[in-house]
């Protein structure tokens, strides 16, 4: 992202952590009272919370963690230590116990960082990575490294492999972790977003006075336009959200 694109970003999520209608929001669609910002839904939080195996000799990078809020979860429930990298400024991330570390920047840049965590977490992040191949093979190659990847596929034009990229084993994660022959295990989560969607725009809508009583009118009108538009996307069948599990 550019550094006007970045300050935009940044102080969105800014405004929106300070919001309590937000808050609210979050805690009807996804089941959790915390800020959150991905399209993660109760199912796939419990899986985060109670099907990852830590403890406290693990290290956890959340991979373009966002304002922290799930990566705080973890450290706080397994006592394991964190690790959080994304591009927002400090200020608008809330790594708040005193086993975690955040390191502002490009997710692609994870190498230089020179980590070692025994688990990686990425939720909707592979899609700000300038080498998504180049990423996951560096995560790939740290040694006892399991790998929890999130991802949405969305068709937004005609393409050569036609509403096949769609399908697990053919999305654009599938096709690189084929590529490396890096084995993986892999969850369905199209139902759970295709309900997530309809599942916003209910909890905004009947929000849009409460919002616009912050001053965030202008988040409510991009929120929802945001989640109309993935909803099209199921509605007319070009949309898929799988978990790729690695190592």
């Amino acid at each position: 992202m550019d550094n006007n694109i970045n300050q935009e970003f940044d102080n969105k999520i800014k405004r929106l952590t300070k919001s309590k209608t937000y808050l609210d929001y979050c805690e009807e669609v996804y089941g959790y009272r915390m800020y959150l910002f991905n399209m993660m839904d109760e199912e796939q939080l419990d899986f985060v919370f109670d099907s990852i195996m830590l403890s406290e000799d693990d290290t956890v990078l959340d991979l373009g963690c966002g304002s922290g809020s799930i990566l705080n979860a973890l450290v706080k429930k397994c006592r394991c230590f964190g690790i959080g990298i994304d591009q927002l400024d400090s200020d608008a991330v809330e790594i708040e116990n005193e086993n975690s570390q955040y390191l502002q920047g490009d997710i692609d840049d994870f190498i230089n960082f020179q980590l070692q965590p025994t688990v990686t977490l990425s939720v909707d992040s592979i899609y700000f990575s300038r080498d998504p191949e180049g990423l996951m093979r560096s995560l790939c190659g740290v040694k006892n490294n399991r790998i929890y990847l999130f991802y949405s596929q969305y068709l937004f034009d005609d393409h050569a492999l036609g509403k096949r990229i769609l399908q697990g084993n053919f999305t654009k994660v599938a096709d690189i972790l084929k590529k490396l022959k890096v084995p993986y295990e892999m969850i369905d989560y199209s139902k759970n977003e295709r309900i997530l969607y309809e599942k916003s725009l209910c909890a905004l809508e009947k929000r849009e006075d409460a919002f616009k009583n912050e001053g965030n009118s202008d988040l409510y009108e991009d929120k929802i336009k945001e989640q109309r538009m993935g909803k099209n996307l199921y509605d007319t069948g070009n949309a898929s959200r799988h978990l790729y599990i690695i190592g």
